[in-house]
């Protein structure tokens, strides 16, 4: 049987990951305003991210929504996508981080902090969905 915790959890991963899906849509759509709020470094690092890399980020995000629906549907397959989608995390913020020097330009106090945060709940993510597979809550 499956604990109600579960269910709790994985519908705050679904949130999660459609806040990802909307944060991923709204970022094409970044006003100049937005990009004249940003400090010249920020500004610089948006409008330099290669067209391959938002492809990576749209995968990311779109394999953790599968993932989060696979925990919702209780499927196996699941960890695969939440696999998949920790893969394309670290691709994108490596990039970001270390080949476009991120942390150089803007600062690790500033460029740190938010892909920690997502890289942890990807780890989180990963981890919720194998235990789930474990104790026969995910089914094939």
């Amino acid at each position: 049987m499956v604990p109600r915790w579960y269910w709790a959890a994985a519908v705050v991963a679904l949130l999660w990951m459609l806040f990802g899906v909307l944060a991923f849509v709204m970022d094409p759509l970044t006003s100049d305003e937005a990009l004249r709020a940003m400090s010249e470094a920020e500004r610089e690092l948006f409008l330099a991210r290669p067209t391959w890399l938002f492809v990576v980020y749209g995968a990311a995000v779109f394999a953790g929504l599968a993932g989060a629906i696979g925990l919702v549907l209780r499927r196996a397959w699941a960890v695969h996508a939440f696999l998949v989608s920790l893969t394309f995390v670290i691709v994108q913020f490596v990039y970001v981080l270390f080949v476009m020097n991120a942390i150089g330009r803007i600062g690790a106090a500033a460029a740190l902090p938010f892909p920690l945060v997502i890289f942890s709940v990807g780890i989180g993510l990963l981890w919720f969905s194998y235990l789930a597979r474990g104790r026969g809550w995910l089914r094939g």
